[in-house]
């Protein structure tokens, strides 16, 4: 059972200590086994330390499609330096930088921002046993079941050795490819909408009146 945009509030355990609930900030609850809780975490300080450019959490408060900072037209922010609404994450900051590198460049040349940003994030989640999950999503569409990052590869939402496999050759191209500005070939910055299994939209029923 996956749960997306909780925001915790409250952890409640039980009375004998075994499993308990998360309260969100809008009253949700979701019931537990084992937790594994991440405190909230802020900016740099010297964001907060700079007049009008972060937030009560030392965020650069930044339009989340052209990552532009709302506070002065010639900054742009990404990763964790931002207050978009996308996780903290390696793969964020990747997509995140083709769109950032565009724009800086528009910007430079007095054009208009026109690279947008879609939320796209992935990650691996590590199971255990030489297996893993891997998800995919995005501002507007949530961790789907199908495959990435087309009709045929690693399957989403769904344990398989490949995954883990994935993950450990990720390393690889992390250090001599990424980080030296090198692409991963058919991944782009915009989340793939193929491979993916949409889901149903629900049917609705048309009803005819009768005429005399």
């Amino acid at each position: 059972h996956l749960v997306t945009e909780f925001n915790t509030g409250e952890v409640a355990m039980n009375d004998d200590g075994a499993g308990g609930k998360l309260i969100g900030y809008d009253g949700r609850e979701v019931p537990f086994d084992l937790a594994v809780v991440v405190p909230m975490h802020s900016g740099a300080e010297y964001v907060g330390r700079s007049e009008g450019l972060g937030d009560d959490l030392n965020f650069v408060p930044t339009d989340k499609r052209t990552l532009q900072a709302t506070a002065k037209s010639n900054i742009f922010s990404l990763g964790d330096a931002t207050n978009v609404p996308a996780s903290k994450a390696g793969s964020v900051t990747h997509f995140e930088g083709e769109v950032l590198v565009d724009n800086i460049i528009r910007f430079l040349d007095h054009e208009e921002l026109d690279s947008a940003y879609d939320g796209h994030a992935n990650c691996f989640i590590e199971t255990g046993f030489g297996k893993a999950l891997l998800i995919d999503f995005n501002y507007d569409t949530e961790p789907l079941p199908g495959h990435f990052p087309a009709a045929v590869g690693m399957p989403l939402l769904k344990e398989s050795r490949m995954n883990h496999l994935g993950k450990l050759m990720f390393q690889w191209v992390y250090w001599h490819a990424l980080l030296q500005g090198r692409d991963i070939p058919g991944i782009g910055a915009d989340m793939p909408s193929r491979g993916k299994e949409q889901p149903t939209p629900p049917s609705t029923r048309t009803t005819q009146g009768a005429s005399a």
